[in-house]
């Protein structure tokens, strides 16, 4: 009964879904494993390596320091382009993620190194301390899904939906900074994002965060599971790559929201 209750569950991860749908062509190849899981996020890992290496590279070209050239607010741009379409194709066709995974890890290498060391020039230490929560809160993750707590269908949706009202709402305020930038609502929006209703928020969204991560170990285990083809070893691993990034993301937006209310 148990086995069933989590084949059924299964089915309301959307990830887990596509990929039952997108392997009904390839019955009989080589099932997925977690060791073929655990080989490609350590490929992806280096990749995104690589993009940080590629930062570090070009910010020394231009001159180093503590500041950040108006080249690399170009190429910055250029990553995130890149990633935001690669991230795009990899959603719609899983079997494509060995090669826009990597381009995803490359171009957010480079995009969260520079977004990153922009905090570290505001913040000092602020990246040491992300980083180290970061990791401790997916070993924390890790071990929470071990004991067998998961996310329920209904938190689920509601995941995603708040994941998409949170991108959403970002997007329409980078065009009211871009059309309106001294705006009465602006400002104001501004001026409340900045103090304890921002802090709350931004605590909100590592909680979202850690629980879409948890979705993504769910994933990795039903890739397994349900005998999908090894080729989607490579959407597996690329979804914990994601998860891992994003978690990181609002750990440093938090930190930074609690640092500046220090002022």
């Amino acid at each position: 009964m148990n086995d069933y209750n989590n084949f059924s569950e299964s089915y309301s991860n959307p990830r887990v879904k596509k990929l039952r749908s997108f392997a009904q062509s390839t019955y009989g190849m080589e099932a997925a494993s977690y060791k073929g899981i655990a080989m490609k996020t350590l490929y992806f890992v280096a990749v995104f390596a690589a993009g940080m290496g590629a930062y570090f590279y070009i910010h020394n070209f231009f001159g180093g320091g503590a500041q950040a050239f108006s080249t690399e607010y170009t190429i910055f741009v250029g990553a995130l382009i890149a990633t935001a379409i690669a991230g795009l194709v990899a959603s719609f066709a899983p079997k494509t993620t060995a090669v826009t995974g990597s381009i995803y890890s490359a171009g957010m290498g480079y995009a969260l190194t520079f977004m990153s060391m922009i905090y570290a020039m505001q913040w000092k230490g602020i990246i040491v301390e992300a980083v180290t929560l970061t990791l401790l809160t997916v070993a924390v993750l890790a071990v929470i899904y071990s004991k067998g707590v998961r996310v329920g269908s209904r938190m689920k949706t509601a995941l995603i939906t708040c994941l998409w009202v949170s991108i959403i709402g970002g997007l329409l305020f980078m065009l009211l900074a871009w059309l309106a930038p001294h705006s009465a609502i602006y400002t104001s929006i501004v001026a409340i994002n900045n103090g304890p209703i921002g802090i709350l928020f931004a605590a909100i969204g590592v909680l979202i965060a850690a629980a879409l991560l948890m979705c993504d170990f769910e994933t990795i285990q039903m890739t397994v599971e349900q005998g999908l083809p090894a080729q989607y070893e490579w959407y597996a691993s690329y979804g914990l790559i994601v998860g891992v990034i994003y978690l990181y993301l609002k750990i440093l937006n938090l930190l930074a929201k609690i640092a500046n209310n220090r002022k």
